[in-house]
């Protein structure tokens, strides 16, 4: 059983009690207001799928050429 499904199994036996049932959604709620949010989610995910898997290709090299130069700088 996955984390997700023991929780459901969990909400759907504590939901019998108005109380309990209400605790739970405050500390739901609570958790929702402290977690970072992400704003610009729809944003990025416009450009999905707007390079073809060349440009892919290059990013993906500059980058792991950049960190490796900044690794072997630090070392």
């Amino acid at each position: 059983m996955t984390i997700h499904e023991q929780i459901v199994q969990d909400v759907e036996t504590v939901t019998r009690d108005t109380l309990l049932r209400s605790k739970l959604f405050d500390f739901l709620q609570s958790l929702k207001a402290t977690s970072p949010q992400q704003p610009n989610k729809d944003k990025i995910l416009s450009f999905a799928g707007t390079i073809d898997d060349n440009e892919a290709t290059e990013v993906l090299k500059i980058i792991a050429d950049e960190f490796n130069r900044i690794d072997g700088e630090w070392h």
